[in-house]
């Protein structure tokens, strides 16, 4: 048995965003699986996605608003199957691809499988290789729970100190996950960086690029997918990096696994 896991706290995301996501994926991996959600919002979760209650951790209200320290909850000890495969995955995601693989690399290669951090797009320019280690992009995260709980009891043994000393979560995975493995490069993309060309070439070829090798298509920051899938005349993105209206690829997906969709009309979206 595998286990996925995702985590909802606060008001962070809809519930809808936990189903979606289980569809996507009992629609790409073959294997038996369970999905759990670890959260301390259950509220609207539907019955085939399985809860987990998220350990008090003592976080204050500031830090569960910003970055994802709630996420570190993952490692509690005896939250997950202890010995089982466990893949982490974001709630903005999409799962373009069979996450079979994720599975088999965890068992062929024990430790602490993670995404290395992305490059701004000019590095693209360049080999992987030339382009600098930003650390941890805790998006995907694979591992055996019983051989990370020490990254739940170094939090948990003095959160101040972890706050003062790191700015995200990301960044403190990145000094204490051991032995850190990264995920292939080409199986995953991140959208904003690797989707969104820059102005004014994002005016000159609007189309956003759709990644058709990528198993896995990361948002992080803004964008939301959720920003991309109404109908309407909008934009989106940020300031250097932006959009107009529905994306199709993206709200394809979203309307294939989230049967609860409903457009907005055209004027609020």
């Amino acid at each position: 048995m595998a286990t996925v896991v995702c985590c909802r706290w606060l008001d962070a995301f809809p519930a809808s965003y936990v189903t979606l996501l289980r569809n996507a994926v009992r629609a790409n991996l073959a294997r038996p699986h369970r999905f759990i959600c670890v959260t301390d919002n259950p509220a609207a979760l539907r019955g085939e996605v399985e809860t987990a209650a998220m350990p008090d951790m003592g976080i204050p209200l500031e830090y569960r608003r910003r970055g994802c320290w709630p996420k570190l909850a993952i490692f509690a000890p005896d939250l997950l199957p202890p010995d089982e495969p466990t893949l982490y995955l974001d709630l903005d995601m999409l799962i373009r691809g069979s996450l079979d693989a994720f599975f088999e690399r965890i068992e062929r290669q024990r430790g602490f499988h993670v995404l290395r951090e992305w490059n701004p797009t000019i590095w693209s320019l360049v080999p992987l290789d030339w382009r600098p280690d930003r650390g941890v992009q805790g998006s995907i995260i694979g591992f055996i729970p019983r051989e990370q709980r020490s990254i739940y009891d170094r939090f948990m043994a003095d959160p101040r100190a972890v706050y003062t000393s790191y700015h995200l979560d990301q960044d403190f995975l990145t000094d204490v996950a051991v032995p850190r493995t990264y995920w292939p490069h080409a199986w995953t993309v991140s959208f904003k960086w690797h989707c969104v060309r820059y102005w004014p070439l994002s005016a000159m070829f609007p189309r956003v690029a759709e990644p058709t090798r990528a198993k896995i298509v990361v948002f992080h920051g803004r964008p939301r997918p959720i920003d991309v899938v109404p109908l309407g005349d909008y934009r989106w993105g940020t300031r250097r990096k932006f959009g107009f209206g529905p994306v199709p690829w993206v709200r394809d997906y979203w309307l294939r696994h989230d049967e609860s969709w409903v457009d907005a009309p055209a004027e609020a979206a």
